[in-house]
């Protein structure tokens, strides 16, 4: 792979040597070729795709590398662990945006809210995210009226918006 000098020899005169790490050429030519499988390293040799590729057997070392690269992350659960058991107990809230094309009224913003329990929406439109915190003021004065209940608990994803101080 790179051109080695031989001590003994003068440093004019380049000995070429290949060196390799590990005692399995397999293993090796598969990290070699940017952790291609054992088929593909196969593939490679019958269709004489590399020059002096050796013949490969099926390798006996296990590439963490690969390993961890092909795990996978536990499934997001279909359902949640708590719900809420009477309206506005638990309330679901979420700025999306910027949004292009800008509304003809320079809207960029939507603001959702969803009650966990009787899963209705509402969608407000927003030009800044900073109007979010006198948008839920409002909703929440109308949706406490109309219900006749208090919202308990606001859910967010901790937005900026939803973390500053005056919220």
């Amino acid at each position: 792979m790179f051109i080695l000098f031989n001590k003994s020899s003068s440093i004019t005169t380049p000995v070429e040597e290949c060196l390799h790490t590990s005692s399995e050429l397999t293993y090796l030519w598969h990290q070699r070729y940017g952790h291609l499988n054992y088929k593909g390293l196969k593939t490679l040799k019958t269709k004489k795709m590399v020059h002096d590729l050796p013949q490969l057997e099926a390798s006996s070392v296990t590439c963490a590398s690969c390993f961890t690269g092909k795990q996978h992350r536990n499934p997001i659960p279909k359902k949640s662990e708590w719900r809420a058991s009477k309206v506005l107990e638990l309330m679901h809230a979420d700025v999306c945006g910027p949004i292009e094309p800008v509304s003809s009224s320079g809207k960029r913003y939507l603001l959702c809210f969803i009650d966990d329990y009787s899963r209705k929406g509402w969608v407000y439109f927003l030009v800044e995210k900073l109007e979010a915190l006198e948008c839920f003021k409002t909703f929440k004065c109308m949706v406490e009226k109309e219900a006749e209940e208090s919202v308990k608990c606001l859910r967010t994803d901790r937005g900026g918006e939803f973390n500053s101080t005056n919220f």
